[in-house]
């Protein structure tokens, strides 16, 4: 299933959501981020256009859900392997057509085929890879 139009498309819908993050340099050929934010440091996939911004910007952090138990735990991203994660938060609202926003420590835009419960604590296994959108020229 497409959770999405174009990462343009994505940005738009759901930039309110974004986060600062500090990027740190990347090599031409890598796809992923290096973000340091509040929650740690995150390897994203890089959804915009590159070259990616180096220093202060604005982050979208998207994951599609895998499989999901309700559980009460601490909030937090913990990699898996092959792009997959464990994200652990709180649902905080539903955007409508199967997103939702999870509060890990971070804000994240979850796409779920399944419902999820509005203000209950989750763990979540993502498909990969978790992705950052940014907006053209950095988000700024």
């Amino acid at each position: 299933m497409a959770w999405e139009e174009s990462p343009e498309e994505f940005w738009e819908r759901f930039k309110e959501h974004a986060i600062r993050v500090e990027l740190l340099p990347q090599p031409w050929s890598r796809a992923t981020l290096e973000a340091v934010t509040r929650a740690g440091v995150l390897y994203p996939f890089d959804r915009g256009a590159p070259p990616a911004p180096v220093g202060q910007t604005e982050l979208l952090l998207h994951a599609v859900v895998a499989s999901f138990r309700y559980r009460s735990e601490p909030p937090g991203l913990e990699p898996l392997g092959a792009g997959r994660c464990k994200i652990r938060g709180r649902t905080l609202r539903n955007l409508g057509q199967g997103y939702y926003l999870l509060n890990a420590g971070v804000p994240l835009v979850l796409a779920s085929s399944d419902p999820l419960e509005v203000g209950l604590p989750v763990e979540v296994h993502t498909e990969p890879p978790l992705m950052a959108f940014r907006a053209e020229g950095g988000g700024d």
